[in-house]
């Protein structure tokens, strides 16, 4: 390796300018799937993507990813399970009179209308649905206030049925998607 060389220089008035001359290391070397280029003595550093293999992911907790955090301003490492589980479960509070569509991201959702009606869920289709849903009557009152909850299209729940009802106070409903055929509970 080069020894770094230090220049000064002296001058008649109150100042004094200095010059270092350091140089970049002879050798430079990466590993697995990162590369190197030096054209007209710049060094470019980049990412051979052809040495990535594909492969199924067997467990989600294992699998990492590197992800920046724009307003901490330092990158993450997450899993894949965590960053799916994120990203893909939000909380849909229902406070308004229906019918409501349930979003296909929706991982709970409150039925929690502020005036005492019967109310109506459409489900999408279970080819978008993203995840599992808890159905719940958040205010108390679907045993007098019926939710009654659609499926899309020609889908259906078990027994065939394209509708049922949550007919009991605080009572609550899991939903799996089984794409292209409906939801099981």
């Amino acid at each position: 390796m080069t020894i770094p060389v230090l220049k000064i220089k002296a001058l008649q008035r109150p100042l004094l300018k200095g010059k270092m001359d350091v140089r970049f290391p002879a050798n430079v070397a990466v590993d697995q799937f990162l590369t190197v280029l030096k054209a007209n003595g710049t060094y470019t550093f980049g990412v051979d993507y052809t040495l990535i293999g594909e492969a199924p992911i067997l467990d989600p907790t294992t699998a990492m990813v590197v992800i920046w955090d724009e307003t901490a301003d330092t990158y993450k490492l997450q899993s894949l399970s965590s960053l799916l589980e994120s990203a893909t479960q939000i909380e849909q509070h229902i406070t308004e009179a229906g019918p409501v569509d349930v979003l296909p991201n929706a991982g709970i959702v409150r039925v929690d209308q502020t005036v005492g009606a019967a109310m109506t869920l459409n489900m999408p289709l279970s080819t978008v649905k993203t995840c599992p849903v808890l159905l719940s009557d958040w205010k108390g009152d679907a045993g007098t206030n019926n939710i009654t909850v659609n499926a899309a299209g020609s889908e259906t729940f078990p027994g065939g049925v394209t509708s049922f009802k949550i007919d009991g106070d605080t009572a609550s409903r899991f939903l799996r998607p089984i794409p292209g055929v409906g939801y099981a509970w």
